[in-house]
């Protein structure tokens, strides 16, 4: 069950924007969609077989086809479908995308793994393909494997959000925390007001009640589990960044008892100001460099309240109440194509702590 509803939302979504933005020989295409969108299924495949004899060479029609017997859940048909255009010139990393899907959800996650491999050496820079294959390794429980290829996803193709949204939910219920806190902000920055990011938005919040911990007047925080060992460690190394953000984010918090809306945004600054003292040098985060700007431009506080809002929707809703001002300027702000999180290979985020 979980793997077809993965892959209704995951795979419609080419179907729609690859109908609405190329042109085709055969207009009738269009027509076929939206039936298959009606489950009229048999309808819509007539429709595009007849396309298919009058324009052979696009794979867009039999890629269609196959698209409709999944949804009819007729696997074998769909499977056969898109192996007889294997070696059309024009398939792209969706073919194989859905070719993968079929033989998942036909109870055949290795060759799923086998199709999105053999789609990756064609397509090296598909985040789609990565995404693809790591749900089948998390379906199959085997969620190290399933983090590296989120991860390898990133690396590949950095402004791909899914990537992001599935490994910080792993991180997220796991002992690195930070790692988790880290790729879900980003992702909420590349894939704003969905139903996912205010999902993200809410186990941020929980992830930072979680980290830090208040005792006898103390703060303690548990981002992850580094651990530096006295004997091994070279002091011209670096430290893992998850350390490095612990230290930082224990001093801002010295002077609290709690972790709040308000509380949580105040430590946050304070964090800023703790790690351009120095550690921006030789740590350099493309997260903490877009929060340095938003400070700057004096929309960071609202930014927070906005990030964690599903967190404590009452709380959020009071503040935007009493700072209505400020939070309109930083929705003018945030919605700026020049304010938007740039992040490319050359300054992405990838966890370095390792894996347990």
């Amino acid at each position: 069950m979980l793997r077809t509803i993965y892959f209704i939302i995951a795979i419609t979504a080419f179907s729609l924007a690859n109908a609405q933005t190329k042109t085709f020989k055969c207009q009738e295409i269009h027509r076929a969609i939206q039936l298959i969108d009606d489950e009229k299924y048999d309808e819509g495949i007539a429709i595009l077989k007849d396309c298919e004899k009058k324009d052979p060479q696009d794979y867009t029609y039999p890629y269609e086809i196959a698209f409709a017997y999944i949804k009819k859940k007729d696997y074998k048909n769909a499977i056969s479908q898109l192996e007889k255009v294997e070696g059309y010139s024009n398939i792209d990393d969706y073919y194989y995308a859905l070719l993968g899907s079929a033989y998942d959800l036909s109870n055949n996650p290795n060759q799923a793994l086998k199709v999105y491999d053999e789609g990756l050496k064609r397509f090296p820079a598909s985040g789609k393909l990565y995404l693809e294959k790591g749900v089948v390794l998390e379906l199959e429980k085997k969620i190290s494997n399933a983090i590296e290829s989120y991860e390898a996803g990133i690396k590949a193709d950095p402004s791909y959000p899914s990537n992001y949204y599935r490994v910080s939910r792993l991180y997220l219920d796991s002992n690195d925390l930070l790692s988790g806190l880290m790729y879900g902000e980003i992702f909420i920055n590349l894939e704003r007001t969905t139903p996912r990011s205010q999902e993200i938005s809410q186990l941020l919040y929980n992830g930072y009640k979680k980290a830090v911990k208040f005792d006898n007047n103390q703060v303690q925080v548990d981002f992850c589990p580094a651990i530096i060992d006295a004997q091994e460690y070279d002091k011209n190394n670096k430290l893992s960044w998850c350390i490095i953000f612990a230290k930082n984010f224990a001093l801002s918090a010295l002077n609290t008892k709690e972790i709040n809306l308000d509380i949580l945004s105040s430590v946050r600054r304070q964090f800023l100001k703790e790690y351009y003292v120095k550690d921006y040098k030789d740590y350099p985060n493309v997260l903490m460099d877009y929060h340095k700007t938003m400070e700057n431009n004096k929309v960071f506080d609202a930014y927070n309240h906005y990030i964690f809002q599903i967190g404590d929707q009452e709380a959020f809703k009071d503040w935007k109440v009493k700072n209505g001002k400020e939070y309109n300027t930083f929705v003018e702000w945030y919605t700026a194509d020049k304010n938007v999180l740039k992040i490319d290979r050359n300054n992405i985020y990838i966890s370095d702590q390792i894996k347990k």
